[in-house]
């Protein structure tokens, strides 16, 4: 099955090449279809962009942070799957080959991700995070609200995440991501995925390499982050009255 790995950018030349890199050398047998979305940076990303030539279709755009990035081109995506990679982040060879196994044993799934592992600036190994099965979209939700309520505490991270490969459709039908999440938006994405009712599947194993470094936005903008995964829950709340105990989920 052919599929798509998008990765938006906005001044990410430091770390864009080993982004591609990690996809390009992919085991996967079948086509990837690399989507580089340049959400209006003015460092050197578009000549690292052009350096790529046939290997990668690229999309320029006006900034507008990641969710604008995203929502700009899913309805252009022509495979009915889709990779996330952060331009900062790396897949290991094997990461693409391994969910779409996943995928064929579990067609249902809507979101499939993985575990994944620290890494610093140099590429250096430091942290592997195991994620939880998920049993249900009211598991999930449960794991999101905990998340929210832990603000603050050490080793509190995005459940589901990462890798995630996500069907089309699904995000459509919630209409992709909310664009007022500036540093929030995955959180905000998966929260309204499990609330619609769509189905997550784990991959065991450490199939994502996540970048933490200083200019990583988890760590420059880790207050407003907060305040947005607040106003997620906030919402989460408003639209479900009825269910506005959270131990419900």
């Amino acid at each position: 099955m052919k599929v798509t790995v998008v990765i938006p950018v906005y001044n990410g030349s430091k770390f864009l090449q080993n982004a591609i890199d990690s996809v390009v050398e992919q085991s996967y047998s079948d086509d990837i279809y690399i989507i580089v979305v340049n959400d209006g940076s003015t460092d050197n990303t578009a000549d690292i962009l052009r350096s790529y030539e046939n290997q990668i279709t690229v999309f320029t755009k006006e900034n507008g942070g990641t969710s604008d990035a995203w929502n700009y081109v899913l309805p252009l995506i022509e495979t009915e799957y889709v990779f996330g990679l952060d331009a900062d982040d790396e897949f290991i060879p094997e990461t693409v080959s391994r969910v779409m196994q996943c995928l064929s044993k579990n067609p249902e799934s809507d979101l499939i991700y993985s575990d994944f592992v620290f890494i610093d600036a140099q590429g250096q190994e430091q942290k592997i995070v195991q994620n939880p099965d998920c049993t249900s979209p009211q598991d999930a939700i449960q794991r999101l609200i905990k998340l929210h309520d832990r603000l603050g505490q050490a080793n509190n991270f995005l459940p589901f995440g990462h890798v995630r490969l996500y069907k089309i459709a699904s995000l459509l039908k919630i209409n992709g991501y909310d664009t007022r999440y500036k540093y929030a938006e995955d959180f905000d994405l998966v929260l309204r995925l499990a609330e619609a009712g769509f189905i997550f599947q784990r991959v065991n194993g450490v199939l994502y390499r996540y970048r933490w470094h200083t200019t990583n936005k988890g760590i420059t903008n880790r207050l407003q982050q907060k305040e947005e995964v607040r106003f997620s829950v906030k919402l989460f709340s408003q639209r479900n009255r009825e269910s506005i105990r959270y131990d419900r989920y």
